[in-house]
């Protein structure tokens, strides 16, 4: 993927990981399990390590030494400090000796229960009192400067972030994401458009609005168990959908591509143990070529305490039969456990087998096949794939060889023996430098525009600044005002997917949509916002429960309710008063997309309900303000977007598809006048391939 990229192809790695796996998430769920449990000091060093504070090899020692110290402090019980103070001489009241077996009484202070409770030095801790400038431990370790700095803004960030651990779950990880920077950072990889840049964030955003409406008690400590679960039993949740580019290069397994199709398709590595993945027991020279010595074993449901018998599973006829009954002795046993290995290893093969021919069917015109001799990481040579050599001898001249080094050959062993010989990879040890910078080769050029603005703000600006800690961020505010006044306005490329939400903006005001495109900027906490989503969850159950009690019984108890938000129970109460309530939905929370004009624009729908007349209503659930005038019309353009969505997808008229707002906080429907397909049809052919942002 790196050599992909550094050649300048676009790449998109698409589902070799689930969602807990990203980075982005990796490092949101690693500052809420510091601010969960300050004892995390493995979650605390991916936040150390990683691009939030990018501390070095030095400066980690530093703070570990610093750690240390204050856990040694004479203060702390248990402490042994290596030189313990004078004693203070206080008059106190000598207590009388506590009889031996009275328990904890009798204890002297500092002392425990069992002494492999004491605790231990925490990196937590130390993040939380950091030493004072010019401090320097034991052995002259000392944080530098921007150490020191960068730790003490991690530092306010989880004390800021531990004092709300009382609110709601969805808000906490809202709030971790923007006190550690995340909501940023994704927006500078330049390997994503403003509109993919969020996807696992909004994702993971949606996992904790779920949680919260399902747990019966939604704490951070129990979120945090229950991601935990589903790393290791859900293969880390599901990822957030991107939409692939035509123009990138995509890497994914062999099972991901099933049914799809490629003009070009590379399926690289293609040696055994890798593809057949099984275990080569070892490697033999027949003529010019290595090849496997022995054959292929898998002890299958042996291996592992987890694994169901075979004669168990309702598939067992097309599996491998350890006939274990039938043997009669231990050696009779053992035969019986070594066929059914051999017979596992067969199996195991022929299930590779049929992977083999989904990656070799998934070209429209051209493969490319690679092996090699040398990996990564194994000691000896690598045998080409069976299937690949299936392949050569099979096609001959019509398979392209355009490059197949000869074997190396055997080394002298021990005692004189040949042997295969030794990866040559290997006798250099893998670096890399440390911190990872995840700017890379970037940093240069970043660093010379930031140089730049800076120059032009003080040769622009007479503004003085100096002393004040912002002036950096100050200068470059002024800069970039500077040049929005001077500089002609900029084209924004915009993309030509729009979800319906996007078309209601551009058509409200063209040129904030350009600038949201070009600069995404994060906006205040909206409480309507977090209303509306715990309105949309409580409807889903509203309907999923409506088919099999009374309508009457769900009122919607306060304990389901978000705390911070007085205004749900009142929406509940006016929507089940509703001439909605009753009704049976057709759907509800159905995702759409239609082409408008060349735009692909996509939306959610929040429910459809049938009419008598054979007809549906697609109804938009708000919890916000009616709006009046020019915006109800901006509006509008939403419903009439799902409107010819739906009639699209029955393959209907549009006529037979009406559509209304319903808004929760007043329990009034209102139901405008909807655009045509023609009107929205000339809103979207204004929209260029580029919007001009001043």
């Amino acid at each position: 993927i790196d050599a992909l990229r550094a050649r300048g192809l676009p790449v998109e790695v698409v589902g070799l990981g689930g969602l807990l796996m990203t980075p982005e998430i990796g490092d949101l769920v690693a500052t809420l399990s510091v601010v969960q449990d300050p004892s995390r000091g493995d979650q605390l060093m991916r936040l150390l390590t990683g691009p939030v504070v990018r501390l070095g090899t030095a400066d980690l020692d530093a703070l570990w030494a610093w750690a240390r110290e204050l856990h040694d402090r004479p203060w702390r019980p248990g402490a042994t400090p290596s030189c313990p103070p004078a004693p203070i001489p206080i008059e106190i009241e000598e207590p009388a000796p506590a009889p031996e077996g009275t328990g904890s009484a009798g204890m002297r202070h500092g002392d425990d229960l069992a002494p492999d409770s004491a605790d231990v030095a925490s990196l937590v801790d130390a993040l939380g009192e950091l030493p004072r400038p010019g401090w320097v431990g034991r052995g002259g370790v000392t944080l530098s400067p921007l150490a020191r700095d960068r730790l003490a803004g991690l530092g306010a960030a989880l004390r800021g972030l531990r004092r709300l651990t009382a609110a709601p779950l969805v808000d906490l990880v809202a709030e971790a994401e923007r006190a550690v920077g995340l909501d940023i950072e994704v927006l500078s990889r330049p390997e994503h458009t403003a509109s993919t840049a969020r996807v696992h964030l909004d994702a993971f955003a949606d996992v904790a609005a779920r949680y919260s409406m399902s747990a019966e008690r939604p704490t951070l400590s129990g979120f945090l168990a229950w991601l935990e679960a589903a790393r290791a039993q859900e293969r880390g949740l599901d990822a957030g959908h991107i939409e692939s580019d035509a123009e990138a290069v995509q890497v994914l397994t062999i099972h991901a591509a099933k049914g799809l199709e490629w003009d070009l398709v590379a399926v690289p590595g293609l040696v055994e143990s890798v593809f057949p993945d099984h275990k080569v027991t070892g490697v033999v020279r027949d003529g010019q070529e290595w090849i496997g010595s022995g054959a292929p074993k898998d002890l299958g449901w042996l291996t592992g305490i987890d694994s169901v018998p075979y004669d168990l599973r309702g598939d067992r006829d097309g599996l491998p039969h350890l006939d274990w009954r039938g043997a009669a002795d231990r050696k009779a046993l053992g035969r019986a456990i070594d066929a059914f290995a051999r017979a596992g290893g067969s199996h195991a093969v022929a299930e590779e087998r049929r992977l083999a021919y989904v990656a070799f069917t998934r070209a429209r015109s051209a493969m490319l096949l690679s092996t090699h001799v040398w990996g990564a990481t194994k000691k000896t040579v690598s045998v080409p794939s069976r299937f690949l050599l299936e392949l050569r001898e099979a096609l001959g001249d019509r398979l392209e060889v355009t490059s197949w080094c000869p074997a190396p050959g055997p080394v002298p062993g021990d005692k004189g023996k040949l042997v295969p010989p030794s990866n040559p990879h290997l006798a250099q040890p893998v670096s890399g430098a440390f911190p990872y910078d995840p700017m890379g080769a970037r940093r240069a050029d970043l660093a010379r525009v930031v140089d730049r603005l800076v120059s032009r703000a003080d040769a622009g600006e007479g503004v003085d600044v100096t002393g004040d800690p912002r002036h950096d961020e100050l200068r470059l505010l002024l800069a970039e005002r500077d040049a929005a006044r001077a500089e002609r306005p900029v084209f924004v490329d915009v993309p030509r997917h729009l979800s319906a939400s996007a078309v209601v903006s551009f058509a409200r005001d063209p040129e904030s949509f350009a600038l949201g495109l070009r600069r995404p900027m994060p906006g205040p906490p909206a409480v309507a916002a977090r209303a509306g989503t715990a309105f949309h969850a409580w409807i889903e159950q509203h309907y999923a429960r409506a088919t099999i009690v009374d309508v009457l019984d769900l009122p919607g108890s306060a304990d389901e309710a978000p705390a911070d938000d007085a205004s749900l129970p009142r929406m509940k109460d006016l929507f089940l008063a509703s001439e909605w309530a009753g009704l049976v939905p057709e759907e509800i929370e159905m995702s759409v997309e239609t082409i408008v004009d060349g735009i692909a624009v996509r939306g959610r729908i929040d429910a459809v309900f049938p009419r008598d007349d054979g007809g549906w209503t697609v109804v938009d659930w708000k919890t916000g303000r009616r709006p009046t005038g020019r915006e109800a019309e901006v509006r509008a353009l939403q419903l009439a977007a799902y409107a010819l969505a739906w009639a699209r997808l029955r393959e209907v008229s549009a006529d037979l598809v009406d559509a209304a707002f319903y808004y929760a906080g007043e329990g009034v429907t209102v139901r405008p006048d909807l655009p045509g397909e023609p009107e929205l049809v000339a809103l979207l052919g204004t929209v260029p391939d580029g919007v001009a942002s001043g």
